[in-house]
C-alpha cells in the first residue's frame, strides 16, 4: 500500500491538474436517482445514532463509533476492513476511558471526527444520556444508584497495538461535542456541552487549558442565556488558527500565534438567506455553521448552514463569508422547504480530487438520505439520488461521511423498519469514480393491431392486462369497449356489452385488471364505476358511483388487484386511491390533492408489486411508493428526470420494476421509462410500430418479462411487444 506521504503528493498533483484544466472530474454522468448501498453489520443492536466519527486510516481500515443513549451502555468503536469485509469491535468508550464499574452515566457518544497523527487516532467522548423538555436537551439526571456523568475525554487509539489512552478530561462533568486537531502543531481543540467551554490540549506538554464559556451559558442556559453550541471547527492548517460560530452568527477566532480568542469584527453568518432564527430558543442551530472543511487549492473554507442547506465559503484572511449555492437535496431545493431535521447535516467533506464537495443530506419529509456533489471551480451541483439497499429500503439518517480509497463512500447511518431501529456502517459506490452498469436494451419483436374479424376495430389502445389464461385484454377508451386477444393478436371476443350506462355497458373505460379467480375488473370512467365481468366476459356486478364522497369516483383511471384480492383504484380528479374488497366494499382511502409526500396531483397510473407495495404515478411526476395499507415509503421519477414527464400510466412486473408510459417535456417523443423496485432508473426505449414512432398510454408485462405496450398513431392502434435483448 502506498505511504500516506505518497498519497498526499498524489492528491496534490491531481488537485493541480484540475486547477489548470488538464483533467476534469467525472461530473457528466447522469444520475440514476438511487445509489446502491450495503450494510457492514457490527452486531451492535443497541446502537441508536452516530455523529461525525468515521475515518479511513492509513492502514486502509474504516474506523467508526456507534452511539448509545442508555444509562448502562457506552458507545462502541469498530473498524471495518474493506479488503476482507470484516468488522471488528475495538472497545466500549466507557471502558477504554477507565470507567468500567464506576456505575456512572456512560460515555455514550463520540460526536467528533477522528484525526490521524503519528500512528494514532485522536478523538473525544460525549454523554448520550439525556432528558428533553420543550425541545431542549439536558444532561440526564442519573437514576438511584448511579453517579453523574464524569465528563468527556480526549482519547487516542494506537493503530499498531490497539491500545487506548485517556489524554485529558473535560471540566465540570461536561461532554466534548466539538473537536478538531492541528496535526502539524500537536494541538487538540474542543467545545464542551452543554456550557460551551473552549478547550485546548497540547500533546507535547500534556497540558489542557479551559478558556471558559464562549457562548453565553451554552445549552445549559435559558432564554437570553441559551445558545446552541457550534458543532464544527474550522482549522487553518497553514497558520494554526481555529474558527467557530455562535448561534447569533458571530465568528470567533483562536489565533495560534498570538494565543488569543476574539470575535471577528464585521463578519457574521447572520443573513436573511439562511432563514430567520431565534438564538434564544432550542431545537435548531441558529446561525451557526453546521459543518465546514478546508480547501487547500484556494485556501478557503467551505461550509454548509444547517437547516437551510446553503453552501458558503469563508475567507479567513479577509474575514468574509460568501454564499455560493444551496446544496440541499433536489427535492428540498425545488420544494422551497427546509429539511425535516432542523439542525441540518454534518456529512460534508472534500472528494479525492480535492475540488469537489461530497454531501449526504435529507429531504423535507426525512424519508431518505441523498448524495450531493458540488464541483467548486465550475459550481456544478448534482443530486445523485437516494441511498437504497437491495430490498428497496432506504436509510433516513447520516451525520458522517468518509471517502474511501476503494472508490466507495462510507457513512454510519440508520434506518427504521417494522418499528425496529438499525444503526450501522454503510457504503455505496462513488458515482464520480465508478461507471454505472450498461442499461438493458429492449427490442420490439412483434406488433399487431385490430384483427380483420373484429366487428368493432380498435380506435385506441388505452390499457392492457392479461387474463388467467395468458390472453391479453385491451381497453379501448374511445370506442368504449374492452377486447380480448391472444398474445399474437388473434381476436377472441369482446368483454361487456359495449357503449352505454346500463349494467354491463361501458363509457370511456380506462383500465382493466384480472383477479386470481379470473374476474375482470374494469375502470368505467365515464360512468364513475368499477364493472366486474366473469372470465367469459359476461357482466357480473358493479360498484361505486359518480361523486367525491367515500368510495365514489369522478374519473377512475387506473386499478390493480393486490395479493390479498383487494382492489385499488386511483382517481386523478379526486386525487386519491380507494381500496375495496373483491365484492366492492370500501375498506379505506389514502391521498389528497397536493405536492407533498403521500399527496397527489393528477395521479393517473397505479400498479401493485407481488409483495403488495403500491405504486402511484402523478401525471407530472413523481411516482410514489406505498405500503399495502397506504403508508408512504418513498418517491422517484420526478418531473423532467432524464427529460421525461407526462406519465400517463404504468405497468409493474413481478419483481416490482415499474414501466412508465411517458412523454418528453416538449411532447415530441413517447417512451417506456423503466425503474426498478428501489426507484432506480434502469432504461428507456422509444415506442414504435408499423408507422414508426408511436404514442403510448400504458404497458403490461407478462410472467416471462415480455412488455406489451399500448401504442397509437394517426391510423394505427394496437400492441407492440418488446423483449430484453
Amino acid at each position: 500500500m502506498p505511504t500516506k506521504r505518497c498519497l498526499s503528493a498524489l492528491a496534490s498533483l491531481v488537485s493541480l491538474l484540475f486547477a489548470v484544466g488538464i483533467a476534469e472530474p467525472a461530473q457528466d454522468q447522469q444520475p440514476a436517482g438511487v445509489l446502491s448501498a450495503r450494510w457492514h453489520p457490527a452486531g451492535f443492536d443497541a446502537g441508536d445514532d452516530s455523529y461525525n466519527a468515521v475515518l479511513q486510516a492509513s492502514d486502509g481500515k474504516v474506523y467508526y463509533v456507534i452511539c448509545a443513549h442508555k444509562i448502562d451502555l457506552g458507545g462502541q468503536m469498530f473498524s471495518y476492513d474493506p479488503s476482507t469485509g470484516q468488522v471488528r469491535r475495538l472497545g466500549d468508550l466507557t471502558e477504554v476511558s477507565g470507567e468500567k464499574g464506576l456505575k456512572a452515566v456512560p460515555q455514550g457518544k463520540s460526536h467528533v471526527p477522528f484525526f490521524e497523527h503519528a500512528g494514532k487516532l485522536y478523538f473525544a467522548t460525549h454523554l448520550g444520556y439525556y432528558n428533553t423538555e420543550g425541545g431542549k436537551e439536558m444532561a440526564g439526571v442519573p437514576p438511584a444508584g448511579y453517579k453523574p456523568y464524569p465528563g468527556g475525554h480526549f482519547l487516542s487509539y494506537d493503530l499498531a497495538t490497539g491500545a487506548f489512552e485517556r489524554l485529558a478530561d473535560a471540566p465540570s462533568g461536561e461532554g466534548i461535542i466539538t473537536m478538531t486537531m492541528d496535526t502539524r502543531r500537536g494541538r487538540l481543540y474542543g467545545l464542551t456541552w452543554p456550557s460551551a467551554h473552549f478547550l485546548t490540549f497540547d500533546l507535547s506538554t500534556k497540558t489542557l487549558k479551559d478558556w471558559g464559556k464562549v457562548s453565553a451559558e451554552g445549552e445549559k442556559g435559558t432564554g437570553p442565556t441559551f445558545r446552541v453550541v457550534c458543532r464544527a471547527f474550522a482549522l487553518n492548517p497553514l497558520t494554526g488558527s481555529v474558527y467557530f460560530t455562535v448561534s447569533e452568527g458571530d465568528i470567533l477566532h483562536y489565533d495560534f500565534a498570538k494565543n488569543t480568542l476574539k470575535k471577528i469584527d464585521g463578519c457574521s453568518m447572520k443573513r436573511p438567506i439562511f432563514g430567520k432564527w431565534d438564538p434564544d430558543k432550542p431545537g435548531h442551530m441558529g446561525y451557526n455553521w453546521r459543518q465546514i472543511v478546508w480547501s487547500p487549492a484556494d485556501k478557503l473554507f467551505y461550509g454548509v448552514h444547517g437547516n437551510s442547506g446553503y453552501l458558503f465559503s469563508f475567507d479567513p484572511l479577509a474575514g468574509q463569508i460568501s454564499v455560493l449555492d444551496r446544496i440541499a437535496s433536489e427535492k428540498t431545493r425545488t420544494s422551497g422547504l427546509y429539511d425535516a431535521f432542523s439542525y441540518g447535516y454534518l456529512s460534508l467533506t472534500l472528494g479525492p480530487d480535492r475540488r469537489t464537495l461530497y454531501f449526504l443530506t435529507g429531504t423535507p419529509s426525512g424519508e431518505e438520505v441523498r448524495f450531493v456533489t458540488y464541483h467548486i471551480p465550475t459550481r456544478h451541483y448534482v443530486d445523485h439520488g437516494a441511498l437504497a439497499f437491495d430490498d428497496g429500503s432506504r436509510p433516513n439518517w447520516a451525520q458522517s461521511i468518509e471517502v474511501g480509497s476503494d472508490k466507495r463512500v462510507y457513512a454510519v447511518s440508520k434506518i427504521r423498519n417494522a418499528g425496529k431501529l438499525r444503526v450501522d456502517l454503510l457504503s455505496f459506490p462513488d458515482p464520480l469514480r465508478t461507471s454505472p452498469p450498461p442499461a438493458p436494451v429492449y427490442k420490439m419483436i412483434e406488433s399487431w393491431t385490430s384483427d380483420p374479424r373484429m366487428p368493432n376495430p380498435l380506435k385506441e389502445a388505452h390499457a392492457a392486462c392479461f387474463d388467467k389464461d395468458g390472453n391479453i385484454i385491451v381497453v379501448d377508451s374511445v370506442s368504449s369497449r374492452v377486447q380480448r386477444f391472444t398474445p399474437k393478436g388473434r381476436w377472441l371476443g369482446e368483454i361487456g356489452q359495449g357503449p352505454g350506462n346500463g349494467p354491463g355497458h361501458l363509457q370511456s373505460p380506462r383500465d382493466a385488471k384480472v383477479s386470481r379467480t379470473g374476474e375482470i375488473y374494469v375502470a368505467d370512467a365515464g360512468n364513475g364505476q368499477i364493472k366486474v365481468f366473469r372470465p367469459d366476459g359476461s357482466f357480473l356486478r358493479s360498484f361505486g358511483r359518480k361523486g367525491s364522497g367515500p368510495g365514489e369516483f369522478l374519473r377512475p383511471h387506473a386499478l390493480d388487484i393486490g395479493p390479498n384480492g383487494q382492489v385499488y383504484v386511483v382517481d386523478p380528479d379526486n386525487n386519491r386511491v380507494s381500496v375495496f374488497d373483491p365484492s366492492g366494499k370500501l375498506l379505506f382511502e389514502f391521498g389528497k390533492k397536493g405536492t407533498g409526500t403521500g399527496e397527489f396531483r393528477d395521479a393517473h397510473g397505479l400498479g401493485i408489486a407481488a409483495n403488495g407495495d403500491v405504486y402511484v404515478s402523478n401525471f407530472y411526476g413523481p411516482v410514489q411508493k406505498f405500503t399495502a395499507d397506504g403508508k408512504f415509503i418513498f418517491e422517484f421519477a420526478p418531473y423532467g428526470f432524464r427529460g421525461w414527464t407526462f406519465f400517463h400510466s404504468m405497468g409493474v412486473d413481478a419483481a416490482g420494476n415499474v414501466y412508465l408510459a411517458a412523454r418528453n417535456a416538449d411532447r415530441t417523443s413517447n417512451a417506456i421509462v423503466m425503474y426498478d423496485h428501489r426507484g432506480a432508473y434502469v432504461t428507456t426505449w422509444k415506442v414504435q410500430a408499423a408507422e414508426g414512432d408511436q404514442g403510448t398510454k400504458s404497458a403490461a408485462i407478462d410472467p416471462s418479462g415480455l412488455v406489451y405496450v399500448c401504442v397509437e398513431g394517426r391510423t394505427y392502434h394496437g400492441i407492440s411487444v418488446y423483449k430484453k435483448d
